[in-house]
């Protein structure tokens, strides 16, 4: 049996990550594997008593630094998101864990995702998530350096599997790969050129030789904010047969983005 760790540090409004959790009830765990939960609750203590189902919680009480812009992350923030995330990554290993699958506790999943990123079997996968942020349109890939796609964005929005430059935030990764020494460490030599403890990570995964990949065929739903919440509520889960809207997949994601 294989065993699965799906986690991720935790700090959300406690509607959204009921949503969340809703979906991690419903995914799919393909025969022959089995999944354990573990989340790092991020400063949000009113967030514990609506955890369940998980083997692990560890409570992180550090305040964290005001954050007035949800895609403009201060760099103490992104130093505890870089430990909280390889706090993570070393449940995993301990563990005895052969994947490590870290989803957002802002995201609505789809039930079939961990059908689709265990099937392509590569060492570092993503499924898809698009974002509509103060810039326009993005999602959580990119081809090159800090969020260059280089024109991709309208070929990954078709169901397939892509080659990217980095990815992250609903990821799925064999242990092979931290025991290979990857991690979320902060790189001390850069600091403007790349933000973000997922750039960090994916250098450190290019380097040490992993490929990376995104997933298309089963889309997440971004829940980043009170809008995207009731968005999302009216869209989704008013009247009969919201769960299978909920989960139909990128056909339907794709009309909502």
């Amino acid at each position: 049996m294989k065993k699965i760790l799906i986690t991720a540090p935790l700090k959300r409004d406690p509607k959204i990550f009921n949503e969340y959790q809703e979906s991690l009830d419903n995914l799919i765990i393909p025969e022959g594997f089995e999944a354990d939960r573990f989340f790092v609750v991020n400063d949000c203590p009113e967030v514990i008593p609506h955890i369940r189902k998980a083997r692990y919680i560890v409570h992180d009480s550090e305040p964290g630094a005001e954050q007035k812009d949800p895609h403009d992350w201060p760099g103490n923030v992104i130093r505890r998101m870089c430990d909280m995330r390889n706090m993570t990554v070393i449940m995993a290993l301990k563990g005895g864990y052969d994947y490590w699958f870290s989803a957002d506790t802002d995201l609505v999943l789809n039930k079939h995702t961990l059908e689709w990123l265990l099937a392509a079997d590569r060492d570092i996968i993503s499924e898809i998530f698009w974002t509509k942020g103060p810039q326009g349109l993005w999602c959580n890939a990119w081809m090159y350096d800090d969020g260059d796609v280089d024109n991709m964005w309208p070929l990954w929005q078709k169901p397939g599997l892509y080659e990217v430059g980095g990815t992250g935030a609903l990821m799925l990764v064999k242990r092979r790969v931290f025991e290979a020494g990857v991690g979320y460490a902060r790189i001390p030599n850069i600091r403007k050129a790349l933000s973000g403890e997922d750039r960090f990570f994916c250098v450190r995964a290019a380097c040490a030789g992993f490929e990376m990949w995104m997933d298309t065929h089963a889309p997440a739903i971004h829940l980043f904010g009170e809008k995207e919440y009731q968005e999302y509520m009216n869209t989704y889960k008013r009247g009969e047969g919201h769960a299978e809207r909920v989960q139909a997949g990128a056909e339907d994601h794709g009309d909502s983005v």
